[in-house]
């Protein structure tokens, strides 16, 4: 009735106009009408929604300033709070649960969130609170955008304030869990809905704050708990509180409890905010990896059924293994193995993204070698099979062969734990049917290192006739059973079961020992070679198992005495024979033993002789029988597939292995049926081929057996034919882009701002392990600068090239192939502007057949190069017959063709390409004694894959495997004399890096064994010494025991100078460039021989100066210490320079002996007419007049006083003529027999130039030319001409560096050098068939 009377249009109308009131009195009597009428849900009022919320705030806005809106105060000191409470509660309950009706009070009143706060800030009552807090927070959570609120509500509220306003109040509603939650839900839903919530984090991040706010993390109110950590996790991101955080004693204790307790998402929280402290706070992190408790329940995590959850405790221990072997230490000694357990738990149930999470977090657990061999033993091999079985995600297998191979190169020890978890299988599945050419490779390079175990798989056996105990590595059988004769099989390395075998008995055993027991074994009557490998272990006991001996002969081969031995058995006499299935699947006794009562036999088996069967029979074979396949013709192309090529290549690196495939000259043919069936034309999937075969044939030259095949198949004619086809792909592509290149150079010259610049310049390079070498750094510019860097530092300023007639001239004018063009900086400057300026240039197409004909180039030099060096040193009849074979058939005129056109792009490729040219270019004997006065690396040292200069001071490895190689001179105590007057303090040389990937420099003793297959190099045992610039760290001792304390040096990049000094106390340090990296070993033992040595990686290039060549930051050396060159027993150089007298009688003897023309500097037949007397006459020089660039040009350098005479020149090729100059002792005669004296200088450089216009060839002398000219006779103008040298230890510049004769343009001699070998080399092909 009130409420009727109330709502009547007269009665209300005085309600409306009360809350208008200036009266206080009066509008509180309206309000609280207006309110009670609002609450009651069964009356609607007579008014618009708006309307009404406006009258609500107006009146909660009055309340605020009481003074500017009311005439008359109440008495009422509460009034204030009344409206307040009330307007609020009515407000409150009109929005609950209408968004329309909300969406009204927005538009129609937008103050009332302006209100809302400064009643949070201001208010002191706690219902006023409770309301203005739930208002926000709805307004929030609303995100409307009406007429009178055009940026949305949430953003309106974040706006005017309300998050510092509601964090004040956190701590008055500490123990309302209720408000708290909403008050803490409001502050993140607010903080989340900006990108960058850091700034309203870092206003509200304060003691008073965070206190209740962890406090509440805790609470039983499990919502509350959640908006407590979610604002603490906003915290901990932008490092806000987190050092009072960390110093909270409380804080892990009720984490722990939250981990133990809570649901997933609370856990994930919890992980998340401990990952973020452990990594901003290392104490933190330290404190909290001795709470074994904690560390426990995080691992048991890892079996959560929420994935979230895995998630974040993955991520969690990722954090915690990045700081250090000694944390990573305490997680593995966890008890119960928790920590591998709860990952093999993931390997198996988790989901994919958290299978890759795994990944990661395992290649940190094994990066410490020193744990490797307990990770092993705690079960990870279960974790990297299961990983390898979801053959559907090629990244997890992959991974998991990485690091298995990752693990392998360790020790044997760990091989050895391995083969114990029956690893095998799984490299085998990897190998033959893994979607990844990579994985498969993987597969065959782990193989390789189990082959290599110096270690052997042990098998005891104890019987006394009833009870038989079968224990090894791996396996373990207890078998009860009374039978005079039992039987059981182990599979080696597939499985650690050992089987029983079942005999079927025939003709029972007599109570005499007269008669035979007749039987059969099904399970070795079906024996495969397939079984090949697999362990038979046999029991026989008592004058009734000696009657099985007969019948177990057909299925072991006993000789005559075993057989006797065993039939020889008495009554209580047991027997135990330990046989092996061989290759052709006949058992082969390993080891018979008889005795009374009880018998022990124990027997060790190779690890070598086990994978050595397996694989004989389980990989070979299908990979050999597609090859073994006869023909009438070669077939068009190579039956094999790319991954099964790629497998052979790495599995040839065994000797047994290459010496079964190099019995079947059918298989290499039809691998060489690849190569001589290439073409411009041929696939992409066909080249890939190639490239594999080329490697194949590459593995095979290192080896003798495969390089006499080789050889035998006429391969180097086939791979000098392929070269030329595969020169003209490449020189037409260059022709191709070249006419865009103004385009490419335009994008190359875009202005690179001052700050992406100063990005590039302090780009790092990238770590790597030996298991996956850094990609190749074929393009490297930072190749391209190291070299460079070395060719300004060797030559000097010098006049313009002389010019020759032009008058019937037969140079090319540049049809040759034009500069290649680098984008690797170019790509770089690309990456670098997106990621700095977000905007990103257009790039030149990048031509990926290209990269693969590169590729290809590459494989068949270093093919060709190994056949050729390993000839060259070989040094007999036949392997000179090659080379001058080669020689004749213009391969050098080709190869140079391919430097000049390669020499900027494919940095890598030179090296080869130098050596290969300097080698064949021998063609002059001067004597037998190939003798040298240099110090340099010694080749006969050299492990196999490695690619030596001639000079043997630059090494380039382009295997997989890690190569080293040591240097001809060594120190010791025997060097140092107490007689002496002036004795050295030490010794040093220098390394110039032109790659920068994995290196390891130091010294090693007589003692050290290189083991490339395995990743061991020079540092990785006791006997060497050294430390390598990418990882940081110094190396000595087998790599398992080196993994804390061997911190050392900088990080080194291509173009630096590492000087490697050793003194004579026994301490050994280093410099970068100038910098004094400090002692890294002392103590060495000084009674050893000590070698300058080096090991490289995948790839890696780099050169060394023994004392030859100027000393580099010579300023930064200490003083006293001396170049190692001058190392030797009386301290002075291995060989004396010549005397004064010596040098001219030398000079003297070819002026007055001209018919000795290999000892002269004449060109035998350079002559037109002899003499009377049929001897040669001198060659007679014409001045040289002006015209255009020599159609070939080379240098050589020269060192001071070398003991050996040198010839260099050019000759005719299938001719005896030739131009030569002799350069002995600091002098050079030339071929008119006159004498000029080389400067005073560490190193001269001697240059021969032949110009095709006049038939003629010229020399300089450090730049300068020597002005004459000297002319072949005009009856071999047609001829092609080649270079001469007689020595191979020669370091010549054929085009890859600057040459010190400075020619007027250099692009168009290169260009006119790449036509001429391209036609010279084309009139020698017939001589190659």
């Amino acid at each position: 009735m009130l409420l009727d009377r109330i709502l009547e249009k007269g009665s209300f109308q005085e309600v409306i106009s009360g809350c208008s009131s200036r009266d206080e009195n009066e509008l509180y009597r309206a309000c609280s009408v207006l309110c009670v009428v609002l609450k009651s849900v069964n009356f609607s009022i007579p008014l618009p929604i708006g309307q009404v919320s406006h009258l609500l705030t107006s009146c909660l806005q009055k309340s605020l300033d009481r003074q500017d809106h009311f005439d008359v105060l109440s008495k009422d000191s509460v009034f204030p709070v009344k409206i307040q409470r009330m307007t609020l509660a009515t407000i409150c309950d009109f929005m609950s649960d209408s968004v329309p009706n909300k969406d009204v009070l927005i538009g129609t009143c937008p103050d009332i969130i302006s209100t809302c706060i400064r009643l949070v800030n201001e208010s002191s009552n706690k219902e006023v609170l409770r309301y203005s807090v739930l208002l926000l927070f709805q307004f929030a959570g609303l995100n409307t955008f009406v007429e009178g609120c055009p940026l949305g509500t949430t953003r309106s509220v974040r706006e005017s304030g309300a998050v510092p306003a509601l964090a004040k109040r956190i701590i008055t509603f500490h123990r309302e869990h209720i408000m708290q939650r909403i008050t803490l839900q409001t502050i993140v839903i607010l903080i989340g809905s900006v990108d960058d919530s850091k700034p309203f984090c870092s206003e509200i991040a304060t003691p008073m704050v965070l206190m209740p706010t962890i406090s509440s993390c805790s609470s039983d109110d499990v919502e509350l708990s959640f908006w407590a950590l979610a604002l603490i996790q906003d915290f901990v991101i932008h490092d806000l509180c987190t050092d009072e955080m960390t110093s909270m004693s409380h804080l892990v204790k009720d984490f722990l409890e939250i981990l133990k307790t809570r649901e997933g998402v609370f856990k994930s929280f919890v992980l998340k905010i401990m990952s973020a402290l452990c990594l901003r706070r290392v104490a933190f992190l330290e404190e909290l990896s001795d709470n074994k408790p904690f560390l426990i329940t995080v691992c048991t995590a890892l079996k959560d059924q929420n994935d979230l959850v895995i998630n974040y405790a993955i991520r969690f221990l990722k954090v915690m293994l990045q700081h250090g072997p000694g944390i990573i230490k305490k997680l593995l000694d966890l008890e119960d193995n928790v920590l591998l357990d709860g990952l093999c738990h993931v390997s198996k149930e988790g989901q994919k993204e958290n299978k890759l999470l795994l990944t990661e977090l395992l290649t940190d657990l094994v990066s410490v070698e020193k744990l490797v061999l307990q990770i092993v033993q705690g079960g990870v091999m279960e974790i990297v099979k299961e990983l390898a079985r979801d053959e559907d995600d090629e990244s997890l297998t992959f991974f998991s062969s990485a690091m298995l191979m990752d693990m392998a190169m360790v020790s044997d020890e760990i091989k050895v734990e391995m083969n114990n978890c029956c690893v095998l299988p799984t490299i085998f599945r990897w190998i033959q049917s893994a979607k990844s050419e990579k994985v498969s490779v993987f597969g065959a390079k782990a193989l390789v290192m189990f082959h290599l175990i110096d270690d052997s798989m042990n098998f005891t056996v104890r019987s006394d006739g009833h009870m038989t105990h079968i224990s090894g590595s791996g396996v373990e059988l207890i078998d009860s059973k009374n039978f005079p004769l039992k039987m059981f099989r182990v599979e080696c390395l597939l499985s650690q079961n050992v089987c029983p075998l079942c005999i079927k008995i025939r003709t029972s055993p007599t109570s005499s020992s007269e008669g035979d027991v007749e039987f059969s074994i099904p399970a070795l009557d079906a024996l495969k070679t397939d079984n090949a490998g697999d362990v038979i272990i046999v029991t026989i006991s008592g004058k009734c198992g000696a009657q099985y001996v007969r019948g177990l002969s057909k299925y072991i081969n006993l000789s005559i005495g075993e057989s006797d031995q065993l039939s020889g058995l008495a009554e209580g006499d047991v027997g135990v024979v330990i046989a092996i299935v061989g290759d052709d699947g006949r058992i082969n006794t390993l080891k018979v033993v008889t005795a009374t009562t009880e018998v022990t036999a124990e027997v060790a088996i190779p690890y070598m002789t086990l994978f050595s069967h397996r694989t004989t029979k389980h990989i070979l074979p299908e990979i050999l029988a597609p090859l073994s396949e006869t023909s009438e013709q070669l077939q068009l192309c190579c039956p094999l597939e790319r991954r099964e090529l790629e497998v052979l290549k790495v599995l040839l690196c065994l000797e047994g292995y290459m010496d079964s495939f190099t019995q079947s000259p059918t298989s290499v043919s039809n691998l060489l049926s690849a190569i001589v069936s290439f073409t411009d034309h041929s696939t992409e999937d066909e080249q890939r081929i190639i490239e594999s075969v080329l490697g194949i044939l590459t593995v095979m030259a290192v080896f003798d057996s495969g390089r006499d095949l080789l050889i035998s198949l006429d391969t180097h004619d086939h791979l000098v034919a392929f070269l030329s086809i595969l020169l003209e792909t490449i020189q037409q592509s260059s022709e191709s882009s070249s006419n865009n290149r103004n385009d490419v150079f335009e994008a190359d010259q875009v202005a690179v701002p001052p700050n992406v610049a100063a990005i590039i310049s302090s780009l790092p390079p990238r770590p790597q392990s030996r298991a996956e070498p850094r990609s190749s750094l074929r393009s490297s510019d930072s190749t391209d600068s190291a070299i460079e860097d070395r060719g300004r530092h060797t030559s000097s300023s010098i006049s313009a090239l002389p010019v020759i007639p032009e008058a019937g001239s037969e140079m090319a004018g540049g049809d040759g192939a034009g500069p290649v063009h680098l984008q690797s900086l170019s790509s770089l400057v690309d990456e670098v502007i997106a990621s700095v300026t977000g905007e990103a240039r257009d790039a030149a197409p990048i031509n990926e057949g290209e990269t693969l004909t590169e590729a290809i180039l590459e494989a068949a030099v270093i093919c060709l190069t190994k056949i050729v060096s390993r000839e060259a040193r070989n040094n007999s009849a036949q392997s000179r017959l090659l080379l001058t074979h080669l020689d004749e058939s213009g391969t050098v005129l080709m190869l140079w063709s391919c430097l000049l056109t390669v020499r900027k792009k494919h940095r890598n490729l030179l090296l080869p390409l130098v050596t290969t040219m300097t080698t064949i270019s021998e063609t002059i004997s001067l004597d037998t004694n190939d003798h040298h006065s240099s110090v340099g690396f010694d080749a006969s040292n050299a492990t196999r894959m490695l690619v030596l200069s001639n000079d043997h001071l630059e090494i380039l490895n382009f295997n997989w495997t890690f190569e080293s190689v040591r240097a001809t001179v060594s120190i010791s105590r025997d060097l140092i004399s107490s007689s002496a007057p002036c004795q050295p303090k030490g010794w040093f040389y220098q390394m110039e890096l032109v790659t920068d990937g994995l290196i390891q420099l130091g010294w090693v003793n007589d003692k050290c064994v290189y083991q490339p297959r395995k990743g061991n190099g020079v540092g990785d045992d006791y006997d060497s010494y050294s430390i390598d610039g990418i990882r940081k760290k110094k190396w000595h001792g087998p790599v398992a025991t080196q993994t804390e304390g061997n911190g050392y040096g900088e990080t080194w990049n291509a173009g630096d100078i590492v000087t490697c000094l050793f003194d004579r106390h026994g301490s050994i340090s280093y410099l970068l460039n100038d910098k004094d990296l400090g002692i890294a070993f002392s103590g060495v033992d000084m009674d050893q021989r000590w070698f300058p040595a080096c090991s490289v990686c995948t790839d890696q290039r780099a050169r060394f100066n023994f004392g030859n060549d100027p000393i580099r930051f010579a300023e930064s050396i200490p003083d006293g210490f001396v170049p190692i060159a001058d190392a030797s027993s009386d301290g002075s150089r291995h060989q004396q320079p010549h005397s004064k007298q010596q040098e001219t009688s030398a000079l003297e003897a070819e002026r007055k002996d001209p018919e000795k023309e290999e000892l002269s500097g004449v060109a035998g037949g350079a002559c037109d007419r002899p003499n009377r007397r049929g001897e040669r006459l001198p060659v007679q020089g014409a001045p040289i007049v002006p015209s255009s660039p020599p159609s070939l040009y080379f240098e050589v350098y020269v060192r001071p006083y070398t003991p050996r005479p040198l010839r260099v020149g050019f000759s005719i090729i299938d001719a005896k003529d030739r131009i030569t100059v002799m350069i002995s002792n600091n002098a050079i005669m030339l071929p008119d027999r006159s004498r000029k004296q080389l400067p005073v200088q560490p190193l001269a450089v001697v240059g021969c130039g032949y110009v095709a216009a006049t038939h003629s060839v010229f020399f300089t002398i450090d730049g300068e030319v020597v002005e004459l000219l000297f002319s072949f006779s005009h009856t071999t103008k047609s001829r092609p001409v080649t270079p001469c040298l007689s020595s191979r230890r020669t370091r010549v510049n054929w085009g890859q560096e600057e040459f010190k004769y400075k020619m007027t343009d250099v692009e168009e001699y290169m260009n006119g050098a790449i036509s001429h070998c391209q036609r010279s080399s084309s009139l020698c092909q017939p001589v190659r068939g």
